[in-house]
């Protein structure tokens, strides 16, 4: 019997930035799956020119993993561009295949347009945050509330407000179809115990070994609420002088946040690294992580540090709130307020003991509910149902 073939719309490969958690759970998803039963194809709408793109795809085609880039990311014509994705979807997939599978709004639509030239049984999305298309209402409206129930054959949320959101779509719940909840996953391997120098790697980035090291790591986007973390590191430095903020990744807000930190006095305190690749090891220097997000779907990132062992200080938007269990698995506070924030902070920094219980009861649930072989295992019972 042939391996089930299912191609992977994402955005792209640039996982360091500007992209991020979505597509590393691809890629670890199409690592997992079990070779015999599956051949996943990987595909990156846009190739966004960064270091990290091509050796993605070099690395995953090393591996016996197919993957490439659909086309170079053009914003001057976008419609123009995007015709040249699907020309270039069409080009390099071997066909037929069994599904597709899009981890992306564009990739949505592709995948409709696709579907009878790639000769796709079945077509899957899973939708990754709260607000699809939220510089866009209207192709909110006519994509994600009246046209998706009808053609696809299974819609995906990573976490359960994601799903409800789409059940409750009216004409979702006339067609009597319901989203089925499966979340994101990290790979632990990734964060098994090796030699990290904690000292030299804080040195690189011009922290002293005394610092207190309050990192984030996400988009540079509105969503991700990184001014109010800036608002809210006043409030830390007054009671923790010793206080760095580690912003690591990039995206459109970049400049202006930078700008941001230096009206409030803070540029020495705050350090922007830019696209990373060493995730793994800026992890293992923070003293604490934070989410400031305005809104989420599941954070990955929140997955890592949990993974890793770094207590986790969250705001209190759907996805994040199904991991961090306020003063068990980690912190919750209010989106959008600055005070609420650095008190939360500055809660879990005073009481070291608390934080380390509480990342350790962390690892342990993480461990238990979010690994990429349980999740990849889901999947391919999906994927099997699917084409049977």
């Amino acid at each position: 019997m042939k391996p089930i073939r299912i191609l992977q719309i994402m955005a792209g490969f640039a996982v360091e930035g500007p992209l991020g958690g979505i597509e590393r759970f691809g890629i670890e998803l199409a690592r997992t799956l079990d070779k015999t039963q599956f051949e996943p194809i990987l595909c990156g709408l846009w190739d966004f020119q960064t270091a990290f793109d091509q050796l993605w795809c070099e690395r995953l085609n090393d591996e016996g993993i197919q993957a490439f880039l659909a086309a170079p990311k053009d914003d001057r014509s976008p419609y123009r561009n995007y015709g040249q994705i699907l020309q270039g979807i069409l080009a390099a997939t071997p066909k037929p295949v069994d599904i597709i599978h899009s981890h992306s709004e564009f990739g949505d639509v592709a995948a409709i347009i696709l579907r009878r030239q790639l000769g796709a049984k079945a077509l899957v999305r899973t939708v990754h945050n709260e607000r699809e298309w939220p510089k866009r209402p209207l192709r909110r409206l006519l994509l994600t509330n009246l046209f998706y129930p009808f053609v696809f054959d299974i819609e995906l949320g990573v976490a359960q407000r994601v799903v409800d959101n789409l059940n409750q779509r009216p004409l979702a719940r006339l067609a009597g179809r319901q989203a089925q909840r499966m979340y994101n996953a990290v790979n632990f391997d990734r964060f098994a115990a090796n030699q990290i120098d904690k000292a030299a790697k804080r040195q690189q980035l011009g922290l002293s070994p005394d610092a207190t090291v309050i990192g984030t790591v996400g988009r540079l986007t509105k969503q991700k609420g990184y001014s109010v973390l800036l608002a809210a590191a006043p409030l830390v430095l007054t009671q923790m002088p010793t206080a760095h903020f580690l912003i690591i990744g990039t995206g459109e807000l970049a400049a202006s946040l930078q700008q941001q930190a230096q009206a409030l006095g803070m540029a020495d305190r705050v350090i922007f690294t830019g696209a990373r690749s060493d995730i793994e090891e800026l992890l293992a220097i923070m003293d604490i992580f934070v989410s400031s997000s305005l809104w989420e779907g599941l954070p990955t990132v929140i997955l890592e540090s949990m993974a890793a062992g770094v207590p986790v200080l969250a705001t209190q938007v759907s996805g994040s709130t199904e991991l961090v269990i306020d003063g068990v698995t980690g912190g919750l506070v209010a989106p959008g307020d600055p005070a609420k924030l650095a008190e939360g902070i500055l809660k879990l920094l005073s009481n070291r003991q608390l934080a380390l219980q509480m990342s350790e009861q962390a690892r342990r649930f993480v461990a238990q509910r979010f690994s990429i072989q349980t999740v990849a295992q889901e999947h391919a019972t999906l994927y099997k149902q699917l084409v049977s």
